[in-house]
């Protein structure tokens, strides 16, 4: 389980910003051959430039993005017991103005900032342990007065380790913090640019605080409580959003990704007429029901496992059980009656959550939600056992055909299983893969930013 838990926490957007220009900086090193051998050297120095546009979807909202960046990399080789390995200075400057392409807002992220000498020190074999310093202003955020409403600045500092045999990256070890580094997020100062103001509307509800079985986070659309009853959106998080669902634990959920992580930081759009609850599973270990996964697709593999156990509760199940999610579904729906549709009631997940819709499907489906997004889930266990059953009910699922956690297959085979089951014809069934993309395939999903508008789809179904 060790390695299925590593990666999905690995993903979380803290420090998604550091990582990436961390993952650019490292390169240099490893390209450049840290096989090569030299005494003292004198650092040589080259100036780079350029720009690049593409789209960002990590706050929940698609924005186009157009990126200039600049710099200096300096390379010096290491003496004594450093020898032949390369040092690596890099003095950069990035700057991206992010459009609303709805509304033509606009917001600049933007660092200057330095990384600093890579030092590596051998813990093994061919495996270095390398720390390296990022002093400077590394993010900023701007609105389009110039106005800077966010600002990250002091000493990032950052391990990690690599296989100079294989010139590889191996593994993320951490990042401390020194100097200014608030907590509100990118996402929420540029949803807050950009008018959107969902985090006003997300109201925690702890463990014991309700009759929930679960603590949870409840989204309320405007005009709640007035008019027409709301549709009924239920969010399952991943591995990452795991806790007791007491006040201290509960945060994991927004801190995970996908749906939660936007309400909470600015990225959920107002005009979404959804009532979000975002509960919270507990996964409480137990070594009757160890999860040997550190191989290949180790999500795959634990998710088989707890159904292969029967999704055992209260301890026993890293991942979404069907039996929970069908006990707080059945307080959703006593707690909000007055104001929401019980014949619009939609079921998404991401990862974990993912798999628990599939295995909610299996065991509740029909008569009790109208749709489901699962993503980047595996719905072979539950096809295994249940059949031509899962498809009762509308499913759109997702998956990225580069995830190395949850095998693609898991999405892949269960709607072709589903499809190619006897009359009577199943309800609707929608597949999209996105190439090239890695376990985290909800952002594209969730925001809509590759065209698909699961919100709309899943409001074209009723149970009634």
């Amino acid at each position: 389980m060790s390695g299925f838990a590593s990666k999905v926490s690995a993903g979380r957007r803290r420090l998604r910003w550091w990582i990436v220009v961390l993952a650019a900086v490292v390169a240099v090193p490893l390209v450049a051959g840290v096989s090569a051998r030299a005494e003292a050297a004198a650092v040589q120095w080259t100036p780079y430039s350029g720009s690049n546009q593409f789209t960002d979807d990590s706050c929940g909202y698609p924005t186009a993005v157009a990126a200039t960046f600049s710099g200096r990399v300096g390379v010096r080789a290491g003496t004594g017991p450093a020898a032949g390995y390369l040092f690596v200075t890099d003095n950069y400057s990035v700057r991206e103005v992010h459009t609303d392409p709805a509304t033509g807002r606009w917001f600049v992220v933007r660092a200057n900032a330095q990384f600093k000498d890579i030092k590596a020190t051998p813990v093994g074999g061919n495996v270095f342990e390398a720390t390296t310093k990022n002093p400077g202003q590394s993010l900023v955020v701007e609105d389009a007065t110039g106005k800077v409403v966010l600002r990250s600045a002091g000493v990032v500092t950052f391990r990690y380790t690599f296989d100079a045999g294989s010139n590889t990256f191996v593994e993320f070890l951490g990042v401390t913090l020194a100097g200014h580094f608030p907590d509100t997020s990118v996402c929420s100062a540029a949803g807050s640019i950009l008018g959107i103001d969902s985090a006003s509307r997300l109201t925690a509800h702890p463990l014991g605080t309700t009759a929930s079985p679960l603590g949870y986070y409840e989204y309320r659309p405007p005009g709640y409580g007035t008019g027409a009853k709301k549709p009924l959106l239920i969010f399952l998080h991943g591995y990452g959003g795991n806790g007791d669902g007491t006040a201290a634990q509960l945060p994991n959920v927004i801190n995970d990704a996908g749906i939660a992580y936007y309400i909470a930081n600015n990225g959920w759009a107002a005009d979404r007429p959804f009532v979000v609850l975002s509960p919270q599973h507990n996964e409480i270990t137990s070594p009757a029901y160890p999860y040997p996964c550190d191989g290949p697709f180790g999500g795959s593999c634990t998710m088989q496992l707890q159904h292969d156990r029967g999704n055992p509760l209260p301890a026993g199940s890293p991942c979404w059980a069907p039996s929970e999610v069908h006990a707080f579904l059945d307080y959703a729906l006593a707690h909000y009656h007055g104001n929401i549709d019980p014949t619009r009631v939609y079921l998404t997940g991401l990862s974990c959550g993912g798999y628990g819709v599939w295995e909610s499907l299996a065991q509740f489906g029909a008569g009790r939600v109208a749709a489901t997004v699962p993503i980047a889930g595996d719905g072979r266990p539950a096809l295994g056992s249940s059949g031509c059953a899962l498809a009762s009910v509308p499913i759109w699922a997702f998956h990225g055909d580069a995830d190395d956690v949850v095998n693609p297959a898991g999405s892949v085979d269960t709607i072709a299983g589903l499809r190619a089951c006897p009359a009577p014809p199943a309800k609707e069934l929608r597949l999209t893969v996105y190439p090239g993309v890695d376990h985290d395939s909800w952002d594209h999903a969730y925001s809509g930013s590759q065209g698909q508008d699961i919100y709309g789809w899943m409001l074209g179904f009723t149970t009634g």
